[in-house]
């Protein structure tokens, strides 16, 4: 009865100081951590619960960050953290429309005739579960969760799923041919066009050295994403994705890294009934620098057959397409970049700018056969982000961009986004 009752007065403080915790903030350059309130017999005998939850925070801007109420076991090992976000965008289209909720060039309204549209959404809020760990087998561990709305028909769709330790991850998550930390801060939820950016099934090795050098190997599950013609179509794949990075940090806000990855493509000529395989490829290079107030981020992509890792070619097909005789497939060579810069005025206030472009590169007579196929997309961003309280930001944004096809035809929207999100 007597432990029924502490624990009881110890809930009931917890949601009375709520009010007073940090949640997540989307400003990392000298945020504060993340303020958790466990709620446990052992309220102050959990501090390595505690710094894992602090220190293995997602460095991705729409991912959520560390929870605000943890459940910690009596012995202060374990800790079970349950958080998310909600966030409402309200979205208008002038100039040209995009027929997404993402800001994507490549759906830009091909008519022609300017158009305008208003969309409200709400699907990108986010809820997750966290468990942290300290095992002698396993050392520190986590095991994560997460998911929103943006399943078909604003289903629930799950977007992590994996456990990771000091040298392993394990399940469904963001791939290793990415860089988190240098993905800009966008309203927006796809971001820049030319942004590597996806999720997988993988196993990915790790190892990261004291003085700042670290290094990663994947084993991916590959989905390509191809144009089918009744003459071809893609099949069952051989054998996985292997992406590779280095990255050198000269500390945790300014670091390079290198990244490269080998995907087998596989599709069916049905003209002569048998099998073919593609040997498909990517490489980049990204960076993170900061210096006072300003921080630059930046990556540059290239590749053959790794449309479905940018942003804006990722929903166009183009990992493989037909290829002028009939029965084959071939791969395009493509090109992907941004560079942006943000700028933290104060803790409470943060603005940023971002130019992005993606282009793809004809072969074995696409462009002639398709003139009207994506070739190049464009990508402007300029925002600004204002904290309300430590539970709740708002933000204003405005995106301009182009999308041209092999023809020369070149169509433009403009999309201005209103945001609110409130961390709990």
């Amino acid at each position: 009865m007597k432990k029924l009752l502490k624990a009881t007065m110890v809930f009931v403080c917890a949601c009375l100081t709520g009010s007073a915790v940090c949640a997540q903030e989307w400003v990392k350059p000298g945020d504060e951590p993340v303020s958790l309130i466990c709620i446990s017999e052992t309220i102050n005998e959990a501090p390595d619960v505690v710094e894992i939850f602090q220190t293995t925070q997602s460095s991705y801007y729409h991912n959520p960050r560390a929870p605000r109420f943890v459940l910690v076991d009596q012995q202060g090992k374990w800790g079970l953290g349950i958080g998310g976000y909600l966030q409402t965008t309200f979205e208008y289209d002038f100039g040209g429309s995009v027929d997404n909720v993402d800001f994507l060039p490549s759906a830009i309204d091909r008519s022609g005739v300017s158009s305008s549209q208003y969309q409200m959404d709400m699907t990108t809020s986010t809820i997750f579960m966290k468990l942290v760990g300290r095992s002698k087998v396993l050392g520190d561990f986590y095991v994560f969760t997460s998911g929103n709305w943006r399943g078909s028909g604003d289903n629930f769709r799950l977007h992590n799923m994996y456990m990771s330790t000091k040298y392993l991850t394990l399940g469904y998550t963001t791939g290793a041919f990415m860089d988190l930390e240098a993905c800009p801060v966008t309203v927006d939820y796809g971001g820049p066009c030319g942004m590597a950016f996806y999720r997988t099934t993988q196993l990915r090795l790790k190892y990261a050295f004291d003085w700042g050098l670290s290094m990663g190997m994947g084993i991916e599950a590959s989905k390509p994403v191809g144009t089918n013609t009744e003459y071809s179509n893609i099949t069952s794949q051989r054998m996985p994705n292997i992406p590779v990075y280095v990255q050198y940090a000269f500390n945790d806000n300014n670091h390079i890294r290198v990244a490269g990855v080998v995907r087998n493509l596989s599709y069916r000529n049905n003209v002569t009934n048998d099998k073919h395989n593609k040997y498909a490829w990517g490489a980049q290079v990204s960076l993170l620098g900061t210096l006072g107030k300003l921080q630059l981020k930046g990556q540059f992509t290239m590749g053959k057959g790794i449309g479905s890792y940018i942003n804006d070619i990722s929903n166009v097909g183009v990992d493989l397409v037909p290829a002028a005789e009939n029965g084959r497939m071939t791969m395009l060579r493509s090109e992907a970049w941004y560079v942006g810069l943000q700028y933290n005025v104060s803790s409470k206030f943060f603005a940023t700018a971002t130019y992005s472009q993606t282009a793809l590169h004809s072969n074995s007579g696409y462009a002639e056969a398709y003139p009207e196929s994506y070739r190049r997309g464009q990508y402007v961003v300029a925002n600004m982000f204002y904290n309300v309280s430590k539970n709740m930001q708002v933000g204003l944004e405005y995106l301009h961009g182009w999308r041209t096809d092999f023809d020369g035809d070149k169509d433009g929207a403009n999309r201005v986004n209103i945001a609110a999100r409130y961390n709990f």
